[in-house]
């Protein structure tokens, strides 16, 4: 596990699992979908932190299910410290 730490922020993992959903042109992106505990915002009282990505243009639907597969399949937690 990484160590690093900043002064006066609580470390935090989250269990997310990712899917693909399509941005009204039709292009997709990640979404992080909490399977467990989940992050929370910074600063709030208990806000779960929604987390996604936005992909490169022109990635085609099949390449983003391949790259959240894939990350479901390696990717164990998030972690903010």
């Amino acid at each position: 596990m990484i160590t690093f730490h900043m002064t006066g922020v609580e470390p935090q993992r989250g269990e997310y699992r990712w899917t693909v959903k399509e941005n009204t042109d039709g292009s997709p992106f990640l979404v992080g979908e909490p399977t467990g505990v989940p992050l929370k915002i910074v600063g709030t009282t208990g806000e779960d932190l929604q987390v996604g990505f936005q992909l490169a243009p022109r990635t085609r639907l099949n390449d983003a299910k391949a790259i959240a597969r894939l990350m479901n399949h390696r990717i164990t937690h998030i972690v903010l410290f």
